[in-house]
């Protein structure tokens, strides 16, 4: 027989028997999950949309009795501890009521005001993402994320930005929260919500009047209709002697003598069972947290101890070695910024030596050009001077050849009989680039009264009256108990 079976963590085609009880089924899947604490949680279906859960009763039936048309099974919380700090034990059962508390929270089963709902949000980004690290942040990141319930979107006419820069602060501050820790403080801000822990069922008085009952990990708590966060009437477990039912009808028995039954109805004899089954599992974890743990509790207590202190001690161990990494790598950029500044210091000290050499070069070649041009000059001034003197020489020596010419001539026609001839002549020629009350103050400046719903103003009535979720039990709880069982049949 095939059962389709849905928890926050996965979805599992389930092969068993016909005749497999709820009971080994529900054992099957705690086992697969490696889940110890399976006190808080139940196999349920949902007939259609429009009801309630129906709780299977894993004592008893089997498979074969499931309608056909409720083969699809979930695995979901039933039971709620009073206080998730101290009573949920290990990671897997954490993990599982963080993300079936942020579903219900983002679907609005379980109101929040917006800015506890951005607080938490906070939270799950650390748990989803670890710390906040601007080189990796995706400015995009909460575009395509579900962190909000769609109706604080609606509600206040803020732009996303100023969203994003709220959560991302407040993410910032979280620094170092590894995701069980960030897992564990979300769920003791979501614990205190109105609608925490409450499982809302239909009933009426003796009167006729539609109210609501929420059975609770404290109690039973009476509701109107129309608001599921201040409860009327509450009765605590310690109270309750003895619960019955009979068809529609439901009676509570008080411990206290004298003390008259409380009697309401509710809409169906299935209705009835399942109050009856969740009021008889509150009430016995409620005892049970008041009495010494069992050994087994003892067990897991001190293996999950064990593990959160070695834990513990590897964080520690990785904030050493993170922090030595840091030391090294200050070291290492102070040596590098050492070096740079040597490197441009030296470069700097060769570009002036290299420009002090360049003007000496060309002080050279301005000197040199004066000396070649000097050197010039002079030769062409010796050149002058030797063309002078040659040609002083040469005028001398035409001068003496004259004179000597003349002489041959007056020689010559002085002696017709010399037959010497002229002598030939030789002539010469010359050439280096920020926590939730500043957020609370622009919600307030930016709500859209046409968006608020019913549970909007009223938790907004109640912060005005400064009433909170045990405020309100406490003052409802302070009449004595007959007293708040007429206030019920007058309602």
């Amino acid at each position: 027989m095939k059962v389709i079976l849905k928890s926050v963590l996965a979805e599992t085609n389930l092969d068993a028997p016909p005749k497999s009880l709820f009971s080994d089924v529900y054992s099957r899947v705690c086992d697969s999950l490696g889940l110890k604490e399976t006190w808080y949680f139940g196999l349920c279906y949902q007939p259609n949309r429009t009801t309630d859960l129906v709780w299977l009763d894993t004592s008893k039936k089997v498979l074969k009795k499931l309608p056909t048309a409720t083969k699809n099974l979930s695995f979901r919380i039933k039971y709620y501890p009073e206080d998730v700090g101290t009573e949920l034990i290990e990671n897997i059962t954490l993990q599982i009521f963080y993300l079936e508390i942020k579903k219900a929270i983002l679907s609005n089963d379980i109101y929040c005001p917006a800015d506890t709902a951005a607080l938490l949000a906070s939270y799950s980004l650390q748990v989803e993402f670890g710390d906040f690290n601007e080189n990796r942040y995706n400015r995009y990141l909460m575009a395509h994320q579900e962190f909000l319930p769609r109706r604080v979107f609606k509600l206040y006419d803020l732009n996303p930005c100023t969203w994003t820069a709220s959560i991302t602060a407040m993410w910032k501050k979280l620094s170092g929260m590894d995701p069980e820790e960030a897992m564990l403080e979300y769920l003791k801000l979501a614990q205190n919500l109105d609608m925490f822990g409450v499982s809302y069922f239909n009933i009426l008085n003796k009167k006729k009047t539609k109210l609501l009952i929420g059975v609770t990990p404290l109690g039973l708590n009476i509701y109107t209709p129309v608001d599921k966060l201040t409860p009327q009437l509450s009765f605590s477990w310690s109270e309750i002697k003895k619960l019955r039912f009979k068809g529609k009808k439901f009676l509570i028995r008080f411990m206290g003598k004298k003390i008259p039954n409380f009697t309401f109805y509710t809409t169906s004899k299935i209705r009835s069972k399942q109050i009856y089954n969740l009021s008889l599992g509150n009430q016995e974890l409620y005892i049970r947290r008041r009495e010494p743990d069992s050994p087994e509790v003892t067990v897991l207590r001190e293996r999950a101890k064990a593990l959160r202190d070695l834990r513990l001690r590897n964080k520690e161990k990785l904030k050493l070695d993170i922090s030595s990494k840091e030391d090294s790598l200050r070291r290492e950029e102070e040596y590098q910024h050492h070096l740079q500044k040597l490197q441009q210091d030296l470069e700097s000290t060769m570009q002036r030596i290299q420009q002090e050499i360049a003007e000496k070069l060309e002080e050279t070649k301005k000197l040199q050009k004066q000396i070649e041009a000097a050197r010039k000059d002079e030769e062409d001034y010796k050149i002058k001077l030797r063309k002078e003197e040659l040609d002083k020489l040469r005028r001398k020596a035409m001068l003496e050849d004259e004179a000597r010419r003349e002489k041959e001539i007056s020689v010559l026609f002085s002696d017709p009989d010399n037959t010497s001839t002229f002598p030939e002549v030789f002539r010469v020629d010359d050439e280096l680039q920020v926590h939730v009350k500043s957020l609370r103050t622009k919600l307030e400046d930016s709500i859209r009264e046409g968006e608020q719903t019913m549970l909007d103003r009223i938790h907004q009535e109640n912060i005005r009256e400064a009433r909170n979720k045990y405020k309100t039990l406490s003052d409802i709880r302070g009449e004595n108990c007959i007293k708040r069982i007429k206030f019920f049949d007058k309602m």
